[in-house]
């Protein structure tokens, strides 16, 4: 039996996605180009494959076996300038898709993101809505430019949105140590839209649409439909720690606080303003998709494990 090849793997989606694999009775190869990743990836159940995906060469070896492939490596928001987006999303991507139709991969999951849309909009959006290529944030812009590049070699397409639950780094770790250190605020009196997904709800969808007919070459949207206001929802680490609610302010008044504040990014501000949703329809009427661990449980999980790893006593 081929193996299922899992890009990014010592990532928080990617090493849930091993998981579930493994879970599932695959054999699985987990790619990343961190060497520290090796423990993470093979405590999954994968073997542990080194590769950077913006050589081409190295995806190659790295691919060598594989029938299926899960591509989620990529840059997050404020993780560099746009040529280092432009590498690793765009470039990455296509090295991971030509490298994978060489060896004669029977289907491909390229992991996009609702931000490929971009934030701009004011009203709800269709499934079919015109990608934000020309975004001058390199994260929106590449997501939108790597989701082309996979939809233009026939990769199956998940988009999901803001991604939560244990281990998150923008949507967990650093929101909570933020409100616990009191510095925090949010923009528009917090009343920006997140569009949630638990990761596990992510990888069923990412799942579904890796190993369904149905999936082949589909574009689907994976989050779970009820939109929530960034205060709701941060507002839930605030509770945890004993405090009221997390602070608001203008959003001038905080873009120049983000600029000198570590792990955050002033262009990051755009994710806490959406004033718009996208639809999920497809995923639930093709792929049989319904998201299952609503946000209170969801919580109640992510606050275990930060009790559970130190980060709340």
């Amino acid at each position: 039996m081929s193996a299922v090849a899992v890009t990014g793997a010592g990532g928080f989606i990617g090493s849930a996605m091993c998981r579930r694999l493994v879970a599932e009775g695959d054999d699985v190869v987990g790619i990343d180009l961190d060497p520290r990743a090796a423990a993470k990836v093979t405590a999954t159940g994968a073997q542990f494959r080194r590769a950077d995906v913006s050589d081409r060469g190295a995806v190659r070896g790295a691919l060598d076996g594989a029938g299926r492939v899960v591509h989620t490596a990529a840059l997050l928001p404020g993780a560099g300038g746009m040529a280092d987006f432009v590498r690793v999303n765009v470039v990455g991507t296509e090295n991971v898709c030509v490298a994978a139709r060489d060896a004669g991969v029977t289907r491909v999951v390229h992991l996009s993101s609702v931000a490929a849309w971009g934030y701009d909009f004011k009203t709800d959006i269709t499934e079919d809505e015109p990608l934000a290529t020309h975004s001058s944030n390199p994260y929106i812009a590449t997501k939108a430019a790597s989701e082309l590049v996979a939809r233009k070699h026939g990769a199956t397409i998940v988009k999901p949105g803001d991604v939560y639950g244990p281990k998150s780094q923008p949507w967990a770790v650093i929101p909570f140590g933020l409100i616990k250190a009191g510095r925090a605020a949010l923009p528009m009196g917090g009343r920006g839209l997140v569009t949630l997904v638990y990761v596990d709800d992510l990888v069923d969808c990412i799942y579904r649409a890796l190993t369904l007919p149905e999936g082949e070459g589909g574009v689907f949207t994976a989050w779970d439909g009820s939109p929530v206001t960034a205060k709701e929802f941060f507002d839930h680490y605030a509770r945890m720690l004993g405090k009221k609610g997390v602070r608001t302010a203008p959003a001038g008044v905080l873009r120049p606080l983000m600029r000198v504040t570590p792990g955050v990014n002033a262009d990051d501000l755009i994710f806490l303003m959406r004033r718009a949703v996208y639809p999920n329809a497809r995923a639930r009427d093709v792929l049989g998709w319904e998201p299952r661990v609503t946000l209170d449980e969801g919580m109640r999980r992510t606050e275990g494990w930060l009790r559970e790893v130190g980060l709340l006593t």
